[in-house]
């Protein structure tokens, strides 16, 4: 029974990242659509990579463990600028109640980070650390077929709460919403150099 409720933490403590992440995102990006891919995304990251930290073994990891948390912190800031860009070229556009919306100047599609390389590259940086974890699931011989589930299923239900999280945000601030999420981002980005 103890080892489940290791396993718990070590997954809840891994979904952290991809919560606060999919929360950022989640403020202006939260349709069943784009709660679906984040979830999923970030749930499959999060079980893969300590399988393949896992089977990597010692001299991979720690020679990919050197530069793992600056190509993180690159990626998810990388992320962020973008959204604070997007953010900032958004103009309102009024709604036939009355309220208004805002739409990115290039087109009403503006740049969904739940699709395509800003997918990827999030669900890759938010599970950067898993690998190293697997890495370390390795030396003590655990099954980490188990572990791996367990943390791809609490990364994805974080994931997930994240979007919901953010969605109540940016319907309670509006419009500042998604500048304080890119910003986030942005933070997310830069801790993961000192945390």
């Amino acid at each position: 029974m103890n080892w489940h409720l290791n396993d718990l933490g070590v997954a809840i403590g891994l979904g952290m990242d991809a919560m606060s992440v999919s929360a950022s995102i989640g403020v202006k990006w939260h349709g069943p659509g784009q709660r679906f891919r984040l979830a999923w995304h970030m749930g499959l990251f999060q079980f893969m990579m300590p399988l393949i930290g896992w089977t990597l073994g010692q001299e991979v990891v720690g020679l990919f463990k050197s530069f793992a948390t600056y190509l993180a912190a690159a990626l998810v800031f990388g992320i962020g600028v973008k959204m604070l860009v997007d953010a900032l070229r958004s103009r309102p556009v009024a709604e036939a109640n009355g309220e208004e919306r805002f739409v990115d100047a290039r087109g009403p599609a503006g740049s969904d980070p739940t699709k395509g390389w800003s997918l990827f590259v999030l669900s890759l940086a938010t599970s950067l650390d898993a690998l190293i974890v697997g890495f370390s699931l390795g030396l003590r011989n655990t099954e980490i077929w188990h572990v791996s589930f367990i943390i791809g299923v609490v990364a994805a239900l974080m994931a997930l709460t994240g979007v919901l999280i953010g969605r109540h945000a940016g319907k309670v601030i509006g419009k500042p919403a998604e500048l304080i999420g890119a910003a986030v981002l942005m933070l997310i980005g830069v801790s993961f150099l000192w945390l």
